[in-house]
């Protein structure tokens, strides 16, 4: 066997093996009813179950569809609740249309609320990335300005000290650009925090800490 067909055989099997959803200990089990339950709980859509059947497929081990969807049902009552709702938005996972009916507006409200709390945590990771961005550009404009004027300190002729002198006067233009940058920034970030805590306070007393 070539060397580039061994190594292709080892990357699929790695692939497949990352995207399995169930081990060969948990398709042997057999225990459909508890892993219905437990995706159930996690809300995922029923279509999970053709995953499960794909990996097991690997072992020749079937599934047990009635258990599993009798027992995902189960599973739902727990994760359809206003709290699981807003669990979910807030940490920024998406809503697969799993909800029963009855159970259906009241996550659907907590998932409302909790989208709230993302963009708000979303909005401030970004704005602080901003002044972590202008903060390294600030950094670097001091060292090149420093590094500048330790080669003027050595240069052997006047057209180089000029050069030099028009260099370190541009990265100092561009230095106090930065730091007016990063005060709008830090300014954006201030606000940010208090829209976060705001809505953080404001969801609080109806989901607790989340």
């Amino acid at each position: 066997m070539g060397a580039m067909r061994l190594l292709m055989i080892i990357l699929l099997a790695g692939f497949h093996a990352g995207c399995a959803t169930m081990s060969q200990g948990d398709c042997l089990s057999g225990n459909w009813s508890r892993i219905g339950y437990e995706d159930g709980v996690a809300g995922y859509p029923s279509s999970r179950l053709g995953n499960h059947e794909q990996a097991c497929a690997a072992y020749g081990v079937g599934v047990d569809a009635r258990a599993y969807l009798e027992a995902r049902e189960r599973g739902l009552e727990v994760y359809c609740t206003p709290y699981r709702g807003f669990t979910a938005a807030a940490n920024g996972r998406n809503y697969a249309g799993v909800c029963p009916g009855h159970l259906e507006p009241g996550f659907l409200a907590g998932f409302g609320d909790g989208r709230f709390v993302y963009d708000a945590k979303q909005h401030f990771d970004d704005v602080s990335s901003d002044v972590s961005s202008i903060e390294h550009r600030i950094r670097k404009a001091d060292k090149d300005i420093d590094k500048a004027q330790k080669r003027l300190g050595h240069a052997e002729s006047e057209d180089e000290r000029k050069r030099l002198r028009r260099e370190i006067s541009d990265l100092r233009a561009d230095l106090r650009r930065a730091e007016e940058d990063l005060m709008h920034a830090r300014r954006r970030e201030d606000m940010a925090r208090r829209d976060l805590d705001h809505v953080s306070r404001r969801f609080a007393p109806l989901y607790g800490h989340w």
